[in-house]
């Protein structure tokens, strides 16, 4: 099953492609020590919280690029 943003964090951080398609839109968020705290989220949900309000802008694009990604 290919990644989406209806993936969750945790499943998209285990991936190196899914990493970078993250770090494509949210630059330095796969570092963040905070992301241990949402991996149980999808990133839909994640983007849907007002601090993601620069990044949910890319939902789409972002869908698109993760849905690109091997497991």
């Amino acid at each position: 099953m290919a990644l989406s943003i209806d993936s969750k964090i945790k499943e998209i951080m285990r991936s190196e492609e899914g990493r970078a398609v993250m770090e494509k839109y949210a630059p330095g968020s796969t570092s963040n020590p905070s992301m241990k705290l949402v991996g149980a989220l999808t990133y839909r949900k994640l983007l849907s919280y007002p601090e993601s309000a620069e990044v949910a802008v890319h939902i789409d694009e972002i869908d698109a690029d993760l849905k690109k990604c091997s497991r």
